[in-house]
């Protein structure tokens, strides 16, 4: 019965697909919520990993004669990994700094520093931009810092900022 509703075989009714995409939703839905939300909402290339894979293999599912089990044990695999690689980079610093990477220096006391900016692929322009989003500011005038960050934004000291204790 069930071979009837989600099918088999190379031959695949555009029913049985819609029927395999809606069960591929619920279980992506579950396996998203199994990595955490941080693999959705921080947008790191550690994180974009997991929705690449998983919305390129779980599409294997919806319209191929692949086994259907062996793509979502992969699929587990690949989140468990995650949410695993992502525990561990709490509590090792380097660890975190291998699999995520770690922040560059690209503007010190108002001065770029070029060769941190050509090591990040990141023009002036760039940081020029990443100070107005930041700072609703022109120029780099009351700057003390700005860091390309693990997420690949652009994040900005500004001189009066205070440090709380």
């Amino acid at each position: 019965m069930l071979e009837v509703i989600i099918g088999s075989g190379v031959n695949l009714t555009p029913v049985q697909m819609c029927i395999r995409a809606f069960f591929i939703f619920i279980i992506a839905l579950i396996l998203i919520r199994i990595a955490g939300i941080r693999a959705f909402g921080m947008k790191s290339s550690f994180d974009n990993i997991v929705i690449l894979l998983l919305g390129s293999i779980l599409s294997r599912v919806v319209y191929s004669t692949d086994s259907i089990p062996g793509i979502l044990l992969a699929c587990l695999i690949l989140v468990v990994m995650h949410r695993l690689f992502a525990i561990l980079s709490v509590y090792s610093d380097t660890f975190g700094k291998l699999v995520k990477g770690d922040k560059t220096l690209l503007l010190k006391s108002g001065r770029p520093i070029t060769e941190n900016m050509r090591r990040g692929l990141i023009s002036h322009k760039d940081l020029d931009e990443g100070i107005r989003i930041a700072c609703h500011a022109e120029s780099h005038q009351g700057i003390e810092a700005a860091y390309l960050e693990r997420s690949g934004s652009i994040s900005v000291i500004k001189k009066d900022d205070k440090i709380m204790p």
